[in-house]
């Protein structure tokens, strides 16, 4: 008889736990199972579950509620911008054209305008 042995940590199991796997196969909750990891037979998972440091283990999965946020006017928006200056007043600065007589070549001007 050939005799394989698996060295277990509790923190590894634990750590199995804590990442939604189960004790046993049938009970998988879709992350695995330890039975299944370690080729256990459940038997042999009923001992593990005995140790003082596993005695209360059990598996954690995290669940999420959404909550609609958006419901009786609690919008939120992002695009809203306001001020919170006291004095908003922005000068524009006057620019001053100077004309200047130039000849333009009415053919040239005529190419342009066409594009």
């Amino acid at each position: 008889m050939a005799i394989n042995k698996v060295d277990l940590t509790v923190s590894q199991i634990i750590n199995d736990l804590n990442s939604g796997m189960t004790w046993l196969k049938k009970d998988d909750l879709g992350y695995g199972s330890i039975e299944t990891k370690y080729g256990a037979i459940p038997q042999q998972i009923a001992a593990i579950r005995k140790h003082p440091a596993l005695k209360d283990a059990e598996t954690t999965i995290t669940i999420f509620n959404i909550i609609d946020d958006t419901k009786n006017g609690n919008n939120i928006s992002s695009t809203e911008s306001k001020s919170t200056r006291a004095n908003s007043n922005v000068e524009e600065p006057v620019v001053g054209m100077v004309s200047q007589s130039t000849e333009v070549d009415t053919q040239a001007a005529d190419i342009f305008a066409n594009l």
